[in-house]
């Protein structure tokens, strides 16, 4: 083992030069032999790439995962060490397996480096003759799994195939393999893994162990399964005639993997594994070029990465070439490791907003509230400050209900025809402002809270508070309107118009969260009023929302829920472009613009409120000009 450590040369940036790794044949147990050298992207050079986790950090310190580089040692996480091992060719083979390796090939402490470089993630894995994603090292079960997936990846669905008892094992088998993979195999779970999937321009190579197969084998063995196993539990639907298409994000899957023979009947599996939604994704950019940043989000949000501002990086070379090239210097995302990552989220949601997809896209997230921190990135020089999030910026890497510290947005949506935006609806609206910290957006002011009250943490709490709802409901109605009198009697209509048992379930219906609320919640609602024990289908609702779900009334007689941290003296407004209008919280501080000192407010989260969610205030006061929008300055 050689002492002398490993020192990287410059890469010319105008020729987009990479490094490679040239791997040296060896018997399995032998010490990792490796040559570096240098590649321009400009001249097709001919390498593959490889799609991994990094793994245990830590583990790059065990002297065990050393590999030699020309020479010198190199330290490497033992998951990577697993992959060159398994990777390379056997003693005394003419063939020599030649790698782009982000965690060698990129200086990773030279930060203009690793911005460059990062910047040309695209291109390096769609440049590659093949794109190699390595699951980790074989379980008792995964070879098994891996024998198996061809012959199911050819097979046809038959009617007999019921009465096939080795094909039935199989099936179990590798049912099995793939529900745990997000659990079982931590590739599944990294960010940057959905672009390096995406960009490959051939079939790209799956390896768990000593075992591969193709990608397009390994989803076709997939939706065999998925089809087989979902058909038991009754998940599958016939496919609608003369609808061959359907878009990322549907929540059916609708390519089971396998095209149907004649007189085979289509079907459509109802649900997606995160497996399903990376095909979905990789198809998609192959026939689009990419996606927007928006679903790009949405679809990696349960994923994670080593380096927080990666949640956005590892994102941008999937954006549509249209959408990526359209937004000017003000708002375009510039991979800089030197930002800190409020910065980075930041300019992501300026990013979106200009996108005309702002305001739809909060009301859909985890919100952070005020003052929260921003992840911290412990290798910024402290001379850069990290200061917290602004209220209307999400925390990208909590954007699943375990890490998150808010209910998500959506609870409070109203069913899918409806929206408070009404007319409004698509607008394009909001924009930050020079200081990089402050939204500006247009909305409808619609009213203060006067009475804030918790649902409760437990169902049996929820049910308890149920005649004090009622109580405040009935008050709050009987104020009178204390708004402008040219929209009195239109407000008080409104605030009466829903009754309260829709208001507490966002007028959705429990099995589906898109449907409006049957009317048989009514009976169910007032059976729970006289004998809380009993359950129905409207507990369940109720149930959903526990821990996550205040009760408020405003000044004018508006009734509602909204997130537990809304308080009175919060105002409710309507964004416009948003499903659901917005707690506001007012500041003390000002901001001056345009020369007028005005006010600002922070972003508490979403609410429902009574009888404006199908747009009445937007369509039936704004837009007959009874109305005036107000401008908010959000921080």
């Amino acid at each position: 083992m050689s002492s002398k450590a490993f020192e990287y040369s410059q890469l010319d940036s105008n020729l987009r030069e990479i490094r490679v790794l040239t791997l040296l044949p060896g018997d399995f147990d032998d010490p990792l032999q490796v040559s570096v050298g240098t590649r321009s992207l400009n001249w097709s050079p001919t390498y593959n790439a490889l799609s991994y986790v990094w793994g245990d950090a830590a583990s790059a310190g065990d002297p065990g995962n050393i590999i030699n580089i020309d020479g010198c040692d190199f330290p490497v996480t033992a998951n990577l060490r697993a992959a060159l091992r398994h990777l390379r060719s056997h003693a005394g083979s003419a063939n020599l397996m030649t790698l782009w390796v982000d965690a060698v090939c990129i200086n990773q402490t030279d930060l203009d480096e690793r911005r460059h470089q990062v910047s040309m993630m695209r291109d390096i894995y769609a440049s590659a003759e093949k794109v190699i994603i390595w699951l980790g090292e074989a379980d008792e079960e995964s070879d098994l799994v891996f024998d198996t997936l061809p012959a199911l990846a050819a097979r046809d669905h038959h009617p007999d195939d019921e009465q096939d008892e080795k094909l039935l094992h199989d099936v179990r088998l590798c049912g099995g393999f793939f529900s745990e993979l997000v659990d079982r195999r931590p590739w599944f779970s990294r960010v940057w893994i959905i672009q390096e999937l995406a960009m490959a321009r051939q079939d790209p190579l799956v390896v768990c162990g000593h075992k591969s197969v193709t990608w397009s084998t390994f989803m076709k063995a997939s939706g065999f399964v998925s089809r087989k196993l979902f058909t038991e539990i009754g998940m599958v639907r016939r496919k609608p005639r003369g609808n061959d298409n359907h878009t990322l994000g549907d929540n059916a899957i609708g390519d089971t993997g396998n095209s149907p023979e004649d007189g085979e009947e289509e079907i459509e599996i109802l649900g997606m594994r995160k497996v399903d939604v990376l095909d979905d994704l990789y198809k998609s950019v192959k026939a689009q070029g990419g996606e927007s940043l928006r679903k790009l989000f949405i679809i990696s949000r349960t994923s994670e990465a080593t380096d927080p501002r990666d949640r956005i990086y590892a994102l941008l070379g999937l954006l549509k070439p249209d959408a990526s090239d359209s937004q000017g210097s003000e708002n375009s995302i510039v991979v800089d490791y030197r930002k800190p990552t409020a910065e980075v989220y930041a300019d992501a949601m300026a990013y979106i907003f200009a996108q005309g997809e702002g305001p739809y896209f909060l009301s859909n997230m985890f919100l952070p509230g005020m003052l929260a921190a921003a992840p911290h990135v412990p290798n910024l020089p402290p001379t850069i400050l990290q200061p917290p999030l602004p209220s209307w910026v999400p925390d990208f890497s909590r954007q699943v209900a375990g890490k998150a510290t808010q209910p998500v947005g959506s609870l409070f949506h109203p069913p899918a025809s409806s929206s408070a935006s009404g007319a409004g609806a698509g607008c394009n609206n909001g924009r930050r402002l020079e200081d990089k910290r402050t939204l500006q957006v247009e909305g409808l002011f619609v009213d203060t809270i006067e009475d804030v009250l918790f649902l409760g943490a437990s169902i049996s709490s929820y049910l308890g508070q149920l005649a004090r709802v009622e109580s405040l409901s009935e008050i709050a109605r009987q104020r009178p309107c204390l708004l402008e009198p040219s929209v009195r009697p239109h407000m008080e209509q409104f605030r009466k118009k829903e009754p309260l048992w829709r208001i507490l379930v966002s007028n959705k219906r429990f099995t589906s969260g898109y449907d409006p609320a049957p009317a048989s919640y009514e009976a169910m609602y007032s059976s729970l009023l006289k004998n809380p024990d009993q359950q129905n289908e409207y507990t369940e609702c109720l149930r959903s929302n526990v821990g996550r779900q205040s009760f408020f009334t405003t000044k004018s007689g508006f009734v509602g829920t909204c997130v537990p941290d809304s308080r009175r003296g919060d105002v409710i407004a309507i964004l416009f472009g948003s499903p659901v209008p917005f707690v506001l919280r007012p500041q003390p501080e000002t901001i001056q613009v345009a020369d007028k000192e005005r006010p600002t407010h922070c972003l508490i989260g979403a609410s429902y409120v009574g009888g404006i969610m199908d747009g009445e205030m937007v369509d039936e006061l704004y837009c007959e000009d009874l109305m005036d929008s107000t401008t908010f300055f959000i921080r």
